[in-house]
């Protein structure tokens, strides 16, 4: 009972003293051959502070499975069956981390988010309409079970190395291999809320059984005078493949609520066949409202290099922070 009653108190005391937040993406979608609202993600947080040098955070991710295995339903009253793919949305436990600040520098560990792409995100802008580059090809997972260690030199330097599983935080480790991920950024980390500039460099490798995958990214970003771009050229090599991304984004404040943006993306699958790549592009109005609501209206054009394939959605993109 005593056992017990010290779980409450404790588990009380962090909540009284932890912060609840969340965010909510959502769309209406158009097409030439569907239209509808479609439910994207939902986030759940909650983080807090030990003491001066130890904090946590806790994030649930609810989203689709995307699984592209059939799986029968029945029609409630109904004894037909129907076949569809699986995109039941599933919650999933996306980050539970300790952070320990010392004199050396600041130490993290458990589920943790990976630094790989979490910088040039902030150069784009804007997550609830469109993923990171690197996110979107998947280059790299957003986060991952292990260790991971950052210090800021100099002035605007900072450094990041993380010591991970390597298989996202969907999945279990499955072998005896590792990833290492390095990043260091040199300027202002988020330009979403301050003016400035940055550069950086990231660099993962892990072992397999036969050739390593790594990958390399470079980017640049800047903030200033009601405008903010950003741009990224991304490499990854798997299984002798060489993949490469080069995106660009540019964002505009019209007034304090009304921005125009746009975002051009190239991806190459395999750099060694030719006129096999895809360009996409976005481009759209986002309102920013009272209560944490964004409205963005887009239009996305997707074109193969060879020309053999193109299609244009037209979206609305809700964003709802709390």
């Amino acid at each position: 009972m005593k056992k017990i009653l010290l779980v409450v108190s404790i588990t009380g005391f962090m909540f009284a003293e932890g912060k609840i937040g969340g965010v909510t993406y959502f769309d209406y979608s158009n097409t030439e051959k569907a239209s509808g609202f479609n439910f994207q993600r939902q986030y759940f947080g909650y983080s807090g502070d030990i003491s001066d040098k130890v904090s946590y955070k806790i994030l649930f991710d609810v989203g689709r499975t995307n699984n592209k295995e059939l799986f029968t339903w029945f029609v409630k009253g109904d004894d037909s069956s129907k076949v569809t793919e699986d995109t039941r949305l599933i919650t999933y436990l996306k980050k539970a981390q300790v952070n320990y600040k010392s004199s050396l520098g600041k130490f993290n560990f458990g589920l943790i988010g990976m630094n790989t792409y979490n910088i040039q995100e902030k150069n784009w802008g804007y997550r609830f309409i469109e993923k990171s580059a690197i996110d979107k090809n998947k280059f790299s997972s957003t986060a991952d079970i292990g260790v991971g260690f950052s210090k800021s030199i100099i002035d605007n330097l900072n450094l990041s190395l993380q010591f991970i599983n390597g298989e996202g935080f969907k999945e279990s480790q499955g072998d005896k291999y590792h990833k290492i991920a390095f990043n260091a950024t040199y300027g202002e980390s988020n330009l979403i809320k301050n003016d400035g500039y940055n550069v950086g460099l990231v660099y993962t490798t892990e072992q397999t059984d036969t050739d390593p995958i790594t990958m390399t990214s470079i980017f640049g970003g800047f903030a200033g005078m009601g405008i903010r771009i950003g741009g990224e050229y991304d490499m990854q090599t798997i299984s002798g493949v060489n993949k490469n991304i080069i995106s660009v984004s540019a964002n505009y404040s019209v007034r304090d609520n009304i921005d125009i943006f746009t975002r051009y993306d190239i991806y190459d699958g395999d750099t060694s066949i030719d006129n096999d790549g895809e360009n996409y592009l976005v481009t759209g109005i986002v309102l920013t409202c009272d209560g944490g609501i964004s409205v963005a209206p887009n239009v996305r054009m997707i074109t193969n290099e060879d020309d053999s394939k193109s299609s244009t959605e037209y979206k609305v993109n809700f964003q709802f922070k709390f």
